[in-house]
């Protein structure tokens, strides 16, 4: 069933083919998020709010734009809204939070790995990497995740984020440009 029709059928009481919706898109939605703000009972939380206000905006949408367009509207504002609140500076790129697991884990590592020292430096720039995006405003941090991170178009990030692709392409622009600095500023840069 199309996503039209759907929303249609949903509009008109059939409540339940929302969950049609949900299985459709959570994935990328979850996605976006976990690459924005991180730790995943937050991604949760924010993807359970994401999918209500989704579900009782969904009588103003006008069909007007591809559904997924709209909804990733819906997502990003809310989750820079809801990180707000939270005061998330940090974008995690799969590394372990807890000082104790990522002893552990290291020491397993340094055991089981020939390319230690190759893979040490991976995760020490991912880390330098995730906090410099921390140091981001919002939208420079989301358009980075969107666009270098979750591979999304000029294109498709303009239309997410209800703006023109030269204003997306200013903005990632900027954003790596600060993002070096801030790495080069801390020293992680050469």
């Amino acid at each position: 069933m199309e996503d039209r029709e759907l929303i249609e059928k949903i509009i008109q009481g059939q409540e339940d083919l929302f969950s049609i919706i949900i299985d459709k898109y959570k994935n990328k939605v979850f996605s976006i998020i976990y690459s924005f703000c991180g730790q995943t009972s937050d991604c949760e939380d924010i993807a359970q709010n994401v999918f209500i206000k989704i579900f009782k905006a969904l009588p103003k949408f006008k069909f007007e734009s591809e559904f997924s367009t709209w909804m990733y509207r819906i997502v990003i504002n809310e989750t820079i809204t809801i990180s707000k609140k939270k005061k998330h500076n940090v974008v995690p790129l799969d590394i372990n939070n807890s000082e104790d697991e990522e002893k552990s884990n290291l020491i397993d590592f340094l055991k089981s790995n020939d390319n230690t020292e190759r893979e040490l430096m991976q995760k020490e720039t991912q880390k330098m990497v995730q906090e410099a995006l921390g140091k981001l405003k919002d939208n420079y941090k989301m358009v980075l995740t969107l666009r270098d991170i979750e591979d999304y178009s000029y294109e498709e990030i303009a239309k997410m984020m209800d703006a023109s692709v030269e204003n997306v392409k200013i903005w990632i622009f900027r954003a790596r440009n600060r993002l070096k600095e801030i790495l080069t500023e801390g020293g992680n840069l050469k």
